[in-house]
């Protein structure tokens, strides 16, 4: 039976080809994960110079304020007391408005 060990040799290269398709595929899937990894990494890096970057503004922009406090107080009090004044007259408002809504005229 000549067929026989054709058989034999067609299974057996079956087998290697599957053994090297299953090598290839978990090749496949290493190369994807770090590309994954490399693509968060970047992620994380630009998030972090992000967070930095606001937080050096939020610092310079603290300080840019209490210079102003300092050097113009008065000025910084009719800015603030204006600020409590409009904030005053906006919640009223909104109250007023509540009220109305809540009234069953």
């Amino acid at each position: 039976m000549a067929s026989d060990p054709d058989i034999a040799l067609v299974r057996e290269d079956l087998v290697i080809l599957k053994r090297d398709v299953a090598s290839l595929i978990e090749h496949i899937k290493g190369g994807a994960t770090n590309k994954a990894q490399n693509a968060t990494n970047q992620v994380e890096r630009h998030v972090r110079s992000l967070r930095q970057q606001a937080v050096a503004q939020g610092e310079r922009s603290a300080q840019a304020v209490s210079v102003f406090t300092e050097k113009q107080s008065l000025v910084a009090l009719v800015i603030a007391v204006g600020i409590g004044y409009v904030g005053a007259r906006v919640l009223r408002r909104a109250d007023s408005m509540t009220d109305r809504q809540d009234c069953s005229c």
